[in-house]
């Protein structure tokens, strides 16, 4: 069956077919529904790339639930509503991240840490750099532009020629390999280091 033939179907034929792992089902409605959901949550978002990440987030926790998932309204409201939530809960960290941020500069700027802390600081610097150090040199350069220099996906993408999808799959990996590393090392150097 050809993709047109998909694109004619409902919504809930759609999802019939997802919840029975039918790609080219899930490949239709995200085909459907991406640039309108993209919209909605742009308008609340001041980042474009991270409009983008809301909706990509939905699409793939919509797969990955597509067994167990309970739509009590029509799937359109459904996508809205939880566009709209995954908005407000990115909104809600960033504000949450930013406030705490804020305290911990002010702590640090007082003078109010101990010696203590400092040798956890510099164990984490270590930590990190040797963790940057030993990734594949693809993700260390992608990484490196992502979180230290700070480009966007989009830029990283445009600047080495790469799709944007792989350029999400290698900072994901590299915040995997980072996290594992980083274990012992207490969580407010972490949270130092990694929030924007």
């Amino acid at each position: 069956m050809i993709m047109n033939d998909f694109s004619k179907r409902t919504d809930d034929v759609l999802l019939a077919l997802i919840r029975d792992d039918d790609q080219q089902a899930f490949r239709a409605l995200y085909d459907r529904y991406w640039t309108t959901l993209w919209s909605y949550a742009r308008n609340a978002m001041a980042d474009p790339d991270d409009a983008e990440d809301v909706v990509q987030e939905l699409f793939m926790t919509l797969w990955e639930k597509r067994d167990s998932l309970q739509i009590n309204s029509s799937l359109k409201a459904y996508l809205f509503r939880a566009t709209l939530n995954k908005v407000i809960d990115r909104i809600d960290r960033s504000k949450y991240r930013l406030s705490y941020l804020q305290d911990l500069k002010q702590t640090y700027s007082e003078g109010n840490y101990t010696t203590d802390g400092k040798l956890f600081e510099k164990e984490l610097e270590q930590r990190f750099e040797a963790c940057v150090d030993k990734m594949p040199p693809k993700m260390r350069t992608i990484f490196t532009l992502s979180r230290l220099q700070m480009m966007t996906h989009q830029q990283i993408s445009d600047s080495l020629k790469i799709s944007r999808d792989n350029v999400n799959r290698q900072i994901k990996n590299a915040l995997i390999l980072l996290k594992k590393s980083l274990l012992a090392v207490p969580l407010v150097l972490i949270l130092k280091y990694f929030l924007p």
